[in-house]
C-alpha cells in the first residue's frame, strides 16, 4: 500500500508537470534552488568534521531550529503538500494507519523533504570522526527528518480541524501567533552569551546542550552526547525522541482517521447575522457590496483567517529583534514588509471564490468594480494593522525617521495592492478547497504561487525604490513632506493602473477565467 501511494503521488506530479508549462518551470526552479542549498551547506557540514568539538556542536542547534521552522513555515507559508488529500481516499476501504504510512512516504518524496534528507545525511559527515558518533548521527538523521515532516503534518492537520468553528478560529489565532514566535525565542535562548565573534572564541557547546533538551533537538543531540561521552544522556534522548515521534504519529493517524470517517464536514451551520454594519459603513454600491462580502470572508473563512494571522505576526520578528539588538532599521523594515505582504494577500483572491465567481459574470459586474471592491476589503482588514504596527514601533522609539518610513510604507502598500490585482487577473492561482485544510497546497499550486509571489514581491520593491530614494534624500528637511505627498500620489497611481488594467483583463476573459476557477480550489 505504501509503495502504491508513493507511485500514485509521483504519477500525479508527472501528469501535472506535463499539462502545465508554468508548473514544470517552477518545479525545475525549485529543484535547482534546493540543489543550490544542498550544494552550499552540505560540503560545509561535512568539513566540520575537521573542526574542534566546540565548533562541530553547532550542527545540533542548527538542525533543531530547522525542525522548528519546518512546522512554523507550514503555518505561515502554506507548506503542507496536499496533492494526496486523505479525504480523497474516504470512499476506499482503507485503514487510517496504512494510509498514513503511505502519505508519509509520499511526503518524503517532495523537493523540500528531499533537501532536508540530504542535509541530514551531510550532518552525518560532521560526526564521522568516529564510528560511534557517525552511527549516532545516522540514527539522528532518520529520526530528525521523520520528526520534522510529521510535526508539520500533525500541527497543520490538528489546527485545521480546530479552525472550522468561530471559537476555533480564535484559538487558532493564539496558537499560530505563539508558534510563529518560537523561532525568535529559540534563537535568543541558543545564541545569547554562547557564540564568539571569531573561530578562536566560537563555542557552540552550550547551545548544543540547550537544544538537545528541547523536543525538537532530542534526536539531533544524539551524536553530540556520544562525542562528549555522555552515553546515559544519549540513551535518554533516544527514548525521548522515539516517544515524541510516536506521539506525532498518533496525532497524524488520528487526524487521518477523522478525515476518513467524516469526509463531508464543512464550516457551515453557524448563525449568520443580518450584517447591517458594513453596508452602513461602506454603502450599498457594487464596489461596497463586493468589499463587504470579502471582509466577512476574512473572519468567517478559516482559509483566509490563517492567511491573515500569518501576515499579521510577520512584523513581530522584526520589531522584537530590533528592540533586543537595538537596531531601529529592522522595525521599519518589518512595517514595510507587512505592508507588502498585506497587499500580496489579494493576489489569489479569485481562487478563494472559485466557481462561485460565476455570479459576478452572470450579473455583469465590471472588472474594475471587482478589482476595486477587493482592494477596499483588503485595505479595511489590513490597513489598521499596518498603521498600528507603525505607531507601536514609533512609540517604542524603533522608528527614528518617521516621515520617510511612513512614505515608504504607504507606497509599498498601494504598489503591492495594485500589482496584486493586476497579477491576479492573469494568474488567479490556487487555494485550499472550501472546508478543507487551510494550510494545504498542492505541489502545482505552491509552484505557481511561488512564481506569482516572486513577481508580486519584487514588483513593489522596484516600484517603491524611486520614492524611497526621494524620501531618504529629503529626510531632515522640509522636502520630506513633499516626498510624502509625491509618494502617496505615486502609490495611488500605481493602484489605479492595477485596478483599470486588471479590470479590463476580467472584462475580456471572464468566461475563460471562470473555467480556470473550476480547478482553482484543491
Amino acid at each position: 500500500m505504501t509503495w502504491l501511494i508513493v507511485r500514485l503521488r509521483l504519477s500525479m506530479w508527472r501528469t501535472a508537470m506535463s499539462r502545465s508549462t508554468l508548473q514544470l518551470t517552477s518545479s525545475i526552479v525549485g529543484g535547482l534552488a534546493a540543489l543550490a542549498v544542498v550544494g552550499t551547506l552540505g560540503p560545509g557540514l561535512v568539513l566540520l568534521v575537521a573542526q574542534p568539538l566546540r565548533i562541530t556542536a553547532l550542527v545540533v542547534p542548527l538542525f533543531t531550529v530547522a525542525t522548528v521552522m519546518w512546522a512554523v513555515l507550514s503555518l505561515i507559508a502554506t507548506g503542507v503538500d496536499s496533492l494526496l488529500d486523505p479525504a480523497r481516499f474516504a470512499v476506499l476501504p482503507l485503514r487510517a494507519a496504512e494510509l498514513a504510512r503511505g502519505l508519509l512516504a509520499a511526503a518524503l518524496t517532495g523537493i523540500p523533504a528531499l533537501m532536508l534528507s540530504l542535509l541530514a545525511l551531510a550532518q552525518v559527515g560532521s560526526w564521522a570522526s568516529g564510528a560511534a558518533t557517525a552511527g549516532a548521527a545516522l540514527v539522528a538523521a532518520v529520526l530528525g527528518v521523520l520528526t520534522a515532516v510529521l510535526l508539520s503534518r500533525a500541527v497543520t492537520s490538528a489546527l485545521a480541524g480546530v479552525m472550522t468553528s468561530r471559537i476555533g478560529r480564535i484559538l487558532g489565532a493564539v496558537v499560530v501567533a505563539l508558534v510563529t514566535l518560537v523561532p525568535l525565542g529559540l534563537n535568543l535562548l541558543l545564541t545569547t552569551g554562547t557564540l564568539g565573534s571569531d573561530l578562536r572564541s566560537f563555542d557552540a557547546t552550550r547551545s548544543a546542550r540547550i537544544a538537545s533538551w528541547t523536543p525538537f533537538g532530542w534526536a539531533w543531540g544524539l551524536p553530540f552526547d556520544v562525542a562528549t561521552g555522555r552515553w546515559g544522556t544519549a540513551l535518554v534522548h533516544l527514548v525521548l525522541a522515539l516517544g515524541f515521534l510516536a506521539l506525532l504519529w498518533w496525532v497524524w493517524v488520528r487526524q487521518v482517521r477523522r478525515t476518513l470517517t467524516s469526509p463531508l464536514t464543512s464550516s457551515g451551520g453557524q448563525r449568520i447575522g443580518a450584517g447591517r454594519f458594513l453596508p452602513a459603513l461602506l454603502g450599498t454600491s457594487p464596489v461596497a457590496t463586493i468589499a463587504a462580502r470579502r471582509i466577512r470572508a476574512w473572519y468567517r473563512d478559516s482559509r483566509l483567517v490563517s492567511i491573515a494571522l500569518r501576515t499579521a505576526v510577520l512584523p513581530v520578528f522584526f520589531v522584537a529583534q530590533a528592540i533586543i539588538m537595538d537596531t531601529p532599521g529592522l522595525a521599519g523594515a518589518g512595517v514595510v514588509s507587512l505592508a507588502v505582504f498585506a497587499g500580496l494577500t489579494l493576489m489569489n483572491d479569485l481562487a478563494f471564490d472559485g466557481p462561485a465567481w460565476w455570479l459576478h459574470v452572470a450579473v455583469g459586474v465590471p472588472g474594475w468594480q471587482d478589482r476595486l471592491g477587493r482592494v477596499l476589503a483588503t485595505t479595511v482588514v489590513f490597513g489598521p494593522v499596518v498603521l498600528l504596527t507603525y505607531a507601536v514601533s514609533l512609540a517604542l522609539g524603533m522608528v527614528r525617521s518617521p516621515l520617510p518610513w511612513l512614505t515608504v510604507t504607504l507606497v509599498a502598500f498601494f504598489a503591492s495592492l495594485g500589482l496584486a490585482v493586476l497579477v491576479g487577473a492573469y494568474l488567479p492561482g490556487t487555494a485550499p478547497r472550501t472546508g478543507g485544510n487551510p494550510f494545504a497546497a498542492t505541489s502545482g499550486g505552491a509552484a505557481q504561487g511561488c512564481l506569482t509571489a516572486i513577481v508580486s514581491f519584487v514588483g513593489p520593491v522596484l516600484l517603491t525604490a524611486p520614492v524611497a530614494v526621494l524620501a531618504w534624500a529629503t529626510a531632515g528637511t522640509t522636502g520630506r513632506w513633499v516626498a510624502l505627498v509625491v509618494g502617496t500620489v505615486h502609490g495611488l497611481g500605481l493602484l489605479a493602473v492595477g485596478v483599470v488594467v486588471g479590470g479590463a483583463r476580467l472584462d475580456a476573459r471572464a468566461p475563460e477565467l471562470l473555467g480556470q476557477l473550476e480547478s482553482a480550489q484543491i
